[in-house]
């Protein structure tokens, strides 16, 4: 059993014990796996004994691996034992280690009392779907624009292209961080550079070099606000999109007989689309009743850990558009701090949100089988391009187990819930 001192209100440090068989066990086993990189004169490789490593390299030579080995799954016993729910992983450090076995401690921030209020039998409108002449047109416009054709031209650029440029920013001469970027593709019009930049690449052709000139805006980081920069761009390609016409031809193409039938499938998918926007908005309104009558003081530990999510996230979306998360931030002009203060809000709101879930998951005595994320992951896997393997190194079968729980729990507020 782990010894439990409460630190705070939600949180506390468990002193765990490794007792001496445990130990020389894990010793041996590191021995074992290790013996051969660590080289003792007289003996060939790997076949020194463990006797002679310790006496050559120190007693404490394998102990790093054996603590590897040992801490996880004593740490996880001890917190089943003690019926803990841990936010994150806990931060551990030695008390005392030697041949007779290790203490550690871990220190722990658990999830906060949550007192909810009714989360069954709420009611909350939904709205009718209807879809007027106007919708109708809206929606076709929309699918002409997701089939729009891009192709490459020569240039002149102009605002709505997408140039692929490299470019190095100087401030007096001098490349300052954050200013250079390759194969970036910028949106000219879009905003996303310092003001007069994009205005000056349009007109620029593929093969092009050209300086650009601009002024850091005043609101700027504070090493760059208000100076003036010059910029070396570099245009690899231009892009140009357009929008296809509503014809037979096009519908034929799209793979419908005509364009009436390509209409009619058009105007379904807007009903369908509506019905889901009224669904997901009814059934927030049911959630955000939950949240309004929770009393809770939210840990700072899990608003910086939905804050580290949404910035992943965020980085992911730029990877995925071939935008490096310094070029963005040197775009926006913004800070990684600014704009995890900006993104706050949301990481907040987020935790407030698994905090209710949990603790509906936890009256409701929600459980999910090891057969279920078993499931799961031969499911989940070919969808993502990964093997099962794969998967459980990106999300963790606790992680998944976590999710599962969350989204029950949502499920019993809209399952109970009424339209009124």
């Amino acid at each position: 059993m782990a010894q439990v001192e409460k630190k705070s209100s939600h949180q506390v440090e468990l002193l765990i014990d490794i007792d001496k068989d445990t130990w020389q066990k894990a010793l041996q086993k590191a021995y074992a796996e290790q013996k051969e990189q660590f080289p003792v004169e007289g003996y060939e490789a790997g076949q020194a004994p463990r006797a002679a490593l310790e006496t050559q390299y120190g007693d404490d030579c394998f102990y790093q691996e054996a603590v590897n080995a040992t801490f996880p799954p004593a740490l996880v016993e001890a917190v089943r034992q003690e019926g803990l729910q841990l936010i994150a992983s806990p931060t551990l450090r030695i008390v005392t280690i030697g041949p007779e076995g290790y203490t550690f401690a871990a220190l722990a921030d658990l999830y906060p009392e949550v007192k909810l209020g009714s989360y069954k039998g709420l009611g909350a409108r939904r709205e009718a779907v209807e879809l007027s002449g106007d919708d109708t047109e809206s929606a076709v416009a929309d699918y002409l624009r997701n089939h729009k054709k891009e192709s490459s031209i020569e240039g002149p650029a102009s605002a709505g292209d997408t140039a692929v440029l490299d470019f190095e920013g100087f401030v007096d001469g001098v490349p300052f961080e954050g200013g250079k970027g390759e194969n970036y593709p910028l949106q000219l019009g879009s905003g996303m550079f310092i003001p007069g930049f994009e205005e000056q690449v349009c007109g620029m052709r593929t093969g092009e070099t050209r300086e650009i000139h601009v002024t850091f805006p005043k609101e700027y980081t504070p090493e760059l606000a208000g100076k003036e920069a010059m910029f070396r761009v570099m245009v690899h390609e231009i892009r140009r999109s357009e929008v296809p016409t509503l014809t037979e031809e096009f519908a034929r193409g799209a793979g419908f007989e005509d364009v009436s039938a390509l209409r009619q499938q058009i105007m379904l998918e807007a009903v369908q689309a509506r019905q889901q926007e009224a669904q997901d908005a009814y059934e927030d309104a049911l959630i955000q009743q939950v949240l309004d009558d929770m009393e809770v003081e939210i840990p700072e530990v899990m608003v910086q850990n939905q804050l580290d999510s949404l910035m992943r996230e965020l980085e992911g979306t730029l990877h995925n558009q071939g935008i490096g998360m310094e070029e963005y931030l040197t775009a926006l002009q913004l800070t990684r701090e600014q704009v995890r203060d900006q993104i706050r809000q949301s990481a907040e709101s987020a935790a407030r949100y698994e905090l209710a879930m949990n603790e509906i998951a936890r009256r409701e005595k929600i459980t999910v089988s090891e057969e279920e994320i078993a499931r799961r992951y031969k499911e989940m896997a070919p969808l993502y391009g990964m093997t099962e393997q794969q998967l459980k190194e990106q999300l963790p079968p606790e992680a998944l187990t976590h999710d599962l729980k969350i989204t029950r729990a949502r499920n019993v507020v809209v399952e109970n819930g009424k339209v009124i």
